[in-house]
C-alpha cells in the first residue's frame, strides 16, 4: 500500500502536470508549394540520414546496463520481466517493446527522468502529460522511488494500465 505522503504528493503531482486532451485539436497543415518543397528536402536526405542512424533500443539498453554496472539478471527481475521476454530483447535487434517494458526497465535500472525519455525514444515512444500513466510513472521516477510495486499499485489506484 502506498503511504499516506507518497499518496498525497502524487494526487498534488497529477494535479499539476496531467494535461487531459480535451477535444481534437487543429491540425497545421503545409501549403501545396511548401510541401512539395519539404518532400523534395527529405526524399534528397534519407540516404544520408539512413547511413547514421543511432543506436537501436537493444543496444541502447545493453550499453546503460554495462555502463550502471547492472547484471542483466537484476535488471529483468526488478523489472518484473519474464527470462524469455528479457532474452528476446537481448538477442532481436529489430525487436519492438511495448512502451510498458521499456518503463519497467527504466524503472528496474532506476533510471533518471533524462535517461528514462532517452531510452523510451530509441524504442519509438515518449512520456506526455496528457496521459495520466506517464505522470504517475513520471513522479515516481522524479521521486527516485524505484518500487514497481509501488508504481503499479498507483497506476492501479489510478485506473490505469500497470508496468510488464
Amino acid at each position: 500500500m502506498l503511504s499516506e505522503y507518497l499518496s498525497e504528493a502524487l494526487s498534488l503531482y497529477i494535479e499539476e502536470y496531467y494535461e487531459p486532451v480535451e477535444g481534437f485539436r487543429r491540425i497545421i497543415t503545409l501549403e501545396e508549394p511548401r510541401l512539395a518543397a519539404f518532400e523534395r528536402a527529405v526524399a534528397d536526405s534519407l540516404p544520408e540520414r539512413l547511413d547514421t542512424l543511432d543506436l537501436s533500443f537493444r543496444e541502447s539498453l545493453l550499453l546503460l546496463i554495462r555502463e550502471k554496472d547492472l547484471d542483466e539478471t537484476e535488471v529483468y527481475k526488478r523489472a518484473q520481466l519474464d527470462r524469455r521476454l528479457f532474452s528476446k530483447i537481448r538477442s532481436n535487434k529489430d525487436y519492438r517493446p511495448a512502451k510498458t517494458t521499456v518503463l519497467a526497465l527504466c524503472i528496474g535500472m532506476e533510471l533518471t527522468l533524462d535517461e528514462t525519455e532517452q531510452l523510451l525514444r530509441k524504442a519509438g515512444f515518449a512520456l506526455s502529460h496528457s496521459r495520466k500513466d506517464d505522470v504517475i510513472v513520471e513522479f515516481f521516477i522524479r521521486e527516485g522511488h524505484y518500487d514497481l510495486d509501488a508504481v503499479n499499485e498507483a497506476l492501479f489506484q489510478y485506473d490505469q494500465r500497470l508496468l510488464s
